[in-house]
């Protein structure tokens, strides 16, 4: 059984040989820098499974998200892509000032 791992524009990027390892109850393999970082792989990216042709193959999520600080956040453009509703904004009143904000 192969693994592959794809990077979005579906370019192979060839994998030495790993170990399959046990971690919790789980069981895993490490992706070398140098593969997660030509398929644009970082700590905490999401990646889509398959199983094919008996291979397992690995791609990075359609969602891309940015790391601010300790957290990553959704790509918003992503988020809404499919979106084709109208937004109509409203104005909503949080009650009246109690410091030094601004009309504007």
């Amino acid at each position: 059984m192969d693994i592959h791992i794809l990077n979005r524009t579906s370019q192979e990027v060839i994998m030495p040989t790993v170990t399959v390892q046990k971690w919790g109850n789980s069981e895993g393999v490490r992706i070398p820098k140098e593969l997660r970082d030509r398929a644009g792989i970082i700590c905490g990216s999401k990646l889509d499974v398959k199983f094919r042709d008996g291979s397992i193959v690995l791609t990075p999520s359609s969602v891309r998200t940015t790391q601010i600080g300790q957290y990553r956040i959704p790509n918003l453009e992503d988020m809404f892509r499919d979106y084709h509703g109208d937004y109509r904004g409203e104005e909503f009143d949080s009650g009246p000032a109690v410091g030094e904000e601004t009309d504007l």
